[in-house]
């Protein structure tokens, strides 16, 4: 990586690939550290102004950054969030949000403002083709029809699929709280891993064909009582004692990366995250935190308890060039690799922003 006078790296961070730049989110500072896919620095984009609530999300269809959040003018409640989604053609009801892209073909990378669109309040996701998806889940007595879908994909402005129905009146595991549809990529085009709240099922899904892939079978004291879904709470309060009561029950899988060899998995539960490696072959499943890394991986922790980032066949960590150089001061037997050569001679600062690329073992 190129180094550059008063850019370093963080210890809240995560690295996104995009179809030219690697990407680090700084969520600390709000910045972004844009650089190129050989290691040049490009540009620091300072998003402060917008405020700490408009998290940078990367649109790989339209190449583009995407901050939308809401107008901090305004404080909307959930139900105040769904009388505007219902009523969005209303003008009125544009000023509650606010939208800023950065086009990651311009070279300028400004951030500009632009209009929110019924899209972004759907938080609607570009699925394949012409076809985009929607992942939200929430209940309301604001709701005429009580029929809705957990996942539901779109042609335009048209319903195409919708999966799991549920009732968005009164559906007693959705009741004071709004969830998500977990959608993940493969390697293999047309074809995405889905997990749900609160269910230990993870699908595949092939274009908009959905089956069950396999289940996570969790150790009781991780699992939902079966009255979670029949004993509907009282009032948020309540729900929120209950969550904090039972931290370690399972919510969401959220992240499914498959290899030949591996499934990893990131997990959440009502108020706690864990991730995990299960190894196909043994039958076997680690916690990614009690897995220690050694000399064949230069000593570096990989794996990061929060999630991992991976593009096709390859995942990416970042790391501080001071651990580098601290595991080959104190390893002299271990030769240097040529691609680090250079940049180690170089003595960077011990908080150079450092991203590794790697694969697990097959």
């Amino acid at each position: 990586m190129e180094i550059k006078a008063g850019i370093e790296l963080t210890n809240y961070n995560n690295v996104e690939v995009t179809a030219n730049y690697f990407m680090i989110r700084d969520y600390a500072n709000l910045i972004i550290l844009l650089y190129a896919k050989d290691g040049r620095f490009i540009k620091k984009i300072n998003y402060k102004k917008l405020g700490m609530y408009f998290y940078p999300s990367y649109d790989e269809h339209n190449e583009q950054l995407v901050f939308f959040g809401n107008n901090k003018n305004y404080v909307l409640t959930p139900r105040d969030k769904i009388k505007v989604k219902l009523d969005w053609s209303n003008p009125h009801n544009k000023k509650y949000y606010k939208k800023y892209t950065v086009d990651l073909n311009d070279t300028s990378f400004a951030i500009k403002r632009a209009i929110p669109q019924q899209s972004d309040i759907l938080y609607a996701n570009y699925l394949y083709d012409d076809l985009y998806d929607v992942r939200g889940i929430s209940t309301s007595d604001l709701y005429k029809d009580s029929l809705d879908y957990e996942y539901k994909i779109y042609k335009g402005n048209q319903l195409v699929k919708g999966f799991f129905p549920y009732n968005r009146i009164n559906e007693t595991k959705y009741l004071f709280k709004e969830e998500n549809v977990s959608v993940i990529s493969t390697d293999t085009p047309y074809v995405h891993f889905l997990t749900r709240p609160y269910c230990d099922t993870i699908y595949k899904m092939v274009k908009d064909s959905l089956l069950p892939y396999c289940q996570v079978v969790l150790p009781l004291e991780n699992s939902l009582p079966a009255s979670f879904f029949t004993m509907p709470f009282k009032n948020k309060t309540e729900r929120e004692n209950f969550e904090r009561n039972n931290g370690w029950m399972l919510r969401q899988i959220h992240s499914v990366f498959e290899t030949p060899q591996f499934i990893y998995l990131l997990i959440g539960y009502l108020s706690n995250w864990d991730t995990y490696v299960y190894q196909k072959q043994t039958n076997t499943t680690f916690k990614v935190k009690n897995i220690k890394p050694d000399s064949s991986q230069y000593n570096l922790k990989l794996l990061s308890e929060w999630g991992v980032t991976r593009k096709k066949n390859n995942f990416y960590s970042t790391q501080k060039a001071g651990d580098i150089i601290s595991f080959f001061e104190k390893n002299k037997n271990v030769p240097v690799p040529k691609e680090l050569e250079s940049f180690i001679r170089s003595n960077p600062p011990a908080t150079t922003p450092v991203i590794v690329e790697f694969k697990l073992k097959s």
